[in-house]
This record gives structure tokens, C-alpha cells and sequence, in this order.
């Protein structure tokens, strides 16, 4: 506890303007009682708190893993407010706040101004200063490069924006911690039979993560899954030594959303800058609805998700005729049939490229809810449905691990129909583009859509060793506007040196 006591974390987020539902890109670093990057990484409590100082949401991350992707995704039902990210380290002495200003879609549609907002008031602005050091920063149009003969270790964070559209980075500052250690967290699974051979497959809702222990492993296993667990539901399954399965895991989590903080001011910026920014939002927003595109996938959250295609997608539109879902996996679903029992249908599968069939019935995801018999959805109209995934080869299913061993299908609704599963979900939020096990997008991208990126770049893990220069490039968008480049380097000594300067007069692109 000693040791920890003394840890900080640095934060930067990516901006200080945001939209609730919108992904919050971060850089999160440890730095020890001196100030410097800590050698080893800590597990980092990372909570979204309102102006009340109520904890609303809560992530955890490794700072170790600076070539992963860090991003706190925001809830969909966030009110016109201030709310501060503040990120801890169990046991820690310090945390590290950042006040960020998030907007509700409500807004685009209101003529009337939020009660909060103030339209004497602009958004927060970084104002970097060419560093020194010898340090030889180069940018043009599509491209930046940083060298140096003096530094022998950096960690950089570069964003290319353009500043009429999109809000500056905001650097977290560190104070005393608000929390006491009374409450600890804890994760509790309670399986149903104590059979040290069994196997656990735990699934991450929010993260569409699967984890898997040995029962044997259990003094463990409950250390080991507190680095993943979030502010979602989690749901478990126990399996014996053959992967039959034995039920479901009760899991008990002690609730993180009675952290309390400060209270603190929720005067929103409204200034015309604030609004167009807002206003610009709205329109990629609905470019993306027509177009179905990521927009923001600028984000490195994004553009590396481990993505597991499904083995074939079946879209309702394309089949006339098809009443309920039992007709459906009766007549044009491949490799998967239907038989009545005593209580009701039973879904089997067959493996992708195999003629027998699987012995149990698949995992199935009901707009992601994990179930393993449809029971009285099966007679779900067709109409109702979007979509039907199937995983059945070995490719997509030893994603999944044990989980997935009958196979998997996921079924997406149509956005305007109620989930009949909605309230088995404890609140948990789907955000599609980031749930990879249920996300289905297999339509190709027209390259006639409108590209309204107002950012061209945010890299911000990239640790750099300056023997050789370091390079980060980028592409254009349809937007164009007076861009900025903005870069933070954390020196080895625990100093931030930062610089900005506009980009080259940008040329026609697309």
C-alpha cells in the first residue's frame, strides 16, 4: 500500500467538447512520487462524475499497455452539463481530474438555449509553445516527424484538427484523493457446483470480452478479472471438465457508483465557436446515419478493434415470405434446423464445414443479451428483425472460447421495435461500431460518401526512443479549414513539453 500511495497518473483527453454517446479518447500514464513515468503500470480506476460529484460511469485501464487503445465511451442518456473525468489508482494518495463539457442531441432540436449554458463563455484552449531542447519538430500537410540528439525516452501525443470544428486537448491536474479505502472494490462469482475441475467463461458485456479460469484457480481468478471489469453487467457460465454445461455463476460486484466526489460548477461554454462546433457534430451525425460510416473512427479505439466477422449474415430484407424466426432458421439459414421438444424449439447448428450437427444448442446473442434457448422469441416476427449472424466455423467461434463451442448466432432488431430482453440487461448500453461480438456491417463504404472529419489525427500512446526520428502521417477530409497540429511529449523527467503551429496550406484532396 506504501508503494501505491504515492502513485499520480497523468491524464490528457482528447478534447474538452463532446456529445453524450461519443467516445472520449485518452492517454493515461503512471507517474511515480517524483513525478516520472513509472516503470511498471498500475490498474486505473477511471470515473465520469457529474457536477454533483455522483459518480454516473466508471472504467478501468492498464497504463502498462501504452500500444492499446484507451477510450471512456459515454452514455447515451448524459444531460447538457460539466462532468469531470477523474482517474485513481487504488490506494493512491492523488487522483487526476479533467473537466470536460458534454452536450445532449437534445439540443439540435430545441430552439430554446439549455438553463445552463452560457454564450459569454468559449470552450478551453492549450496554449502550446514551441519547446526547445533541441528537439526538432517538422510537419506538412499529411505528415509529422519529431527528432533529437539530447532525449532518450518520450511518450507522444500528436492531434491534427481543425480548431472551428473541434475542441483542444485538455491536461488533467493532480490533487489530494476524495476517496477513502473503507469501501473496497470486490468481485464475487458464486457457481452453482464447487467442482474443482470446472471451468468458468465469464463475459464483459460493455466490452464484448470473454475471460475463462479453472476453478482451481479461484483464489486468482477474482484479482484477474477486476482488470477488465467496467461500469457494465457481467454474465457467467459454468462448465465441467468436458464442456458440458453445468449453469449460470451468480456474480456480485460491489457498486463503484457510490464514489462520491466534490461538487463543483455546471456552467456550460455556449459561445458562437462552442455552437458551431456543435452544430458540425449534428451534421456528421446524420451524414452517418444515411451513409452508415464512422465518422470518428479517427479514434485508434476504433481503427483497431479485433473485429470477428461472422460466417454468414442474413438480412430480412432480402427474404419475402418469412413470418417468425423459427421459419427463418427453418428455411434459409444454413447449417442450422429447428426440432420441437417437450418445451417448446431447440436451435442446433451445424460447424461451417462439416455435415454432422453440434450436440447443444449455440449461444445466442438477442441484441446482445446472452441466451442459450429462445424460448418464446423464436416466434419473433420477421419483420421485427434486422439482421441473423451465424458463427459456426473455427475461425469466428474460438473467439468466443467455450462459450461459443455449439456455435454462436446473433440476432440485431430493427432500432424501432422494444427489445423484449431490455430489462435482463441491468443498463447495459449498446453502442454499435464498439460491441464486436454483435457489431454487423458488411456493407462496403461508397467512396462518393462525404468524409466531415474536423479531426485528421490523434495518436496518443506512442512512446519514442530518439536514436532514430519518429513519424506519424494522415489523410484529408472533405472539411476544409484552418488545421492545427498539437503535440505533448512526457519527458522521461516527468517535464510536458508542447507545441502547436498550423498546418501547411492544405491542397485539394479526394
Amino acid at each position: 500500500m506504501g508503494q501505491s500511495a504515492s502513485l499520480k497518473v497523468r491524464m490528457l483527453v482528447s478534447s474538452s467538447l463532446y456529445v453524450s454517446g461519443d467516445l472520449v479518447a485518452l492517454q493515461l500514464q503512471t507517474l511515480d512520487s517524483e513525478g516520472k513515468p513509472a516503470r511498471e503500470g498500475s490498474l486505473i480506476n477511471l470515473y465520469l462524475v457529474d457536477h454533483s460529484g455522483s459518480t454516473v460511469a466508471i472504467e478501468r485501464f492498464n497504463s502498462a499497455k501504452q500500444d492499446a487503445d484507451q477510450a471512456f465511451l459515454l452514455p447515451e442518456e448524459l444531460s447538457t452539463g460539466n462532468y469531470k473525468l477523474v482517474a485513481q489508482i487504488q490506494g493512491s494518495r492523488f487522483q487526476t481530474e479533467a473537466l470536460i463539457h458534454v452536450y445532449s442531441p437534445t439540443i439540435f432540436s430545441s430552439t430554446a438555449l439549455p438553463e445552463n449554458a452560457n454564450p459569454e463563455l468559449g470552450a478551453h484552449v492549450i496554449q502550446a509553445s514551441e519547446a526547445g531542447e533541441n528537439i526538432l519538430w517538422k510537419v506538412d500537410e499529411g505528415s509529422f516527424s519529431i527528432s533529437s540528439e539530447t532525449l532518450d525516452f518520450g511518450l507522444l501525443a500528436v492531434k491534427v484538427f481543425d480548431p472551428l470544428l473541434e475542441g483542444y486537448p485538455v491536461l488533467g491536474h493532480v490533487k489530494e484523493s476524495e476517496l477513502n479505502e473503507e469501501t473496497k472494490v470486490s468481485f464475487k462469482l458464486k457457481p452453482p457446483y464447487n467442482d474443482p475441475n470446472s471451468r468458468i467463461s465469464v463475459f464483459f458485456l460493455d466490452q464484448g470480452l470473454v475471460e475463462e479460469y479453472n476453478m482451481r484457480d479461484s483464489a486468482s481468478m477474482e484479482e484477474e478479472l477486476l482488470k477488465h471489469q467496467g461500469s457494465s453487467s457481467v454474465w457467467a457460465y459454468q462448465f465441467d471438465n468436458l464442456g458440458e454445461p453445468l449453469g449460470e455463476v451468480t456474480v456480485n460486484l460491489s457498486d463503484w457508483k457510490k464514489k462520491q466526489f466534490s461538487s463543483f460548477d455546471n456552467t456550460v461554454p455556449f459561445d458562437d465557436a462552442v455552437v458551431n462546433i456543435l452544430d458540425h457534430k449534428r451534421k456528421r451525425k446524420y451524414i452517418d446515419q444515411i451513409y452508415r460510416t464512422d465518422f470518428d473512427n479517427y479514434e485508434p479505439f476504433l481503427q483497431k478493434s479485433d473485429h470477428v466477422a461472422p460466417d454468414q449474415v442474413y438480412f430480412s430484407k432480402d427474404y419475402e415470405g418469412i413470418a417468425t424466426l423459427r421459419e427463418a432458421f427453418s428455411g434459409i439459414v444454413s447449417k442450422a434446423s429447428v426440432k420441437r421438444t417437450k418445451d417448446g424449439y431447440e436451435l442446433i447448428l451445424s460447424p461451417a464445414n462439416a455435415g454432422f450437427r453440434y450436440e447443444k444448442s449455440p449461444l445466442i446473442l438477442f441484441n446482445g443479451s446472452p441466451i442459450f434457448q429462445f424460448g418464446d422469441l423464436i416466434e419473433t416476427p420477421m419483420h421485427q428483425i434486422y439482421s441473423i449472424s451465424v458463427y459456426n466455423s473455427f475461425q469466428s467461434q474460438k473467439r468466443f472460447g467455450i462459450l461459443g463451442r455449439f456455435g454462436v448466432v446473433s440476432i440485431e432488431m430493427k432500432p424501432e421495435f422494444d427489445d423484449p430482453l431490455v430489462a435482463e440487461k441491468e443498463g447495459y448500453p449498446f453502442y454499435l461500431g464498439i460491441n464486436d461480438l454483435v457489431q454487423i456491417n458488411s456493407e462496403e463504404i461508397d467512396p462518393s460518401t462525404p468524409d466531415l472529419r474536423p479531426v485528421l489525427l490523434w495518436d496518443a500512446g506512442e512512446a519514442i526512443n530518439f536514436e532514430n526520428s519518429q513519424s506519424l502521417e494522415w489523410e484529408g477530409s472533405d472539411v476544409k479549414g484552418n488545421h492545427v497540429i498539437w503535440v505533448d511529449l512526457l519527458k522521461k523527467d516527468g517535464t510536458s513539453l508542447q507545441w502547436s503551429q498550423p498546418l501547411p496550406q492544405q491542397s485539394t484532396q479526394k
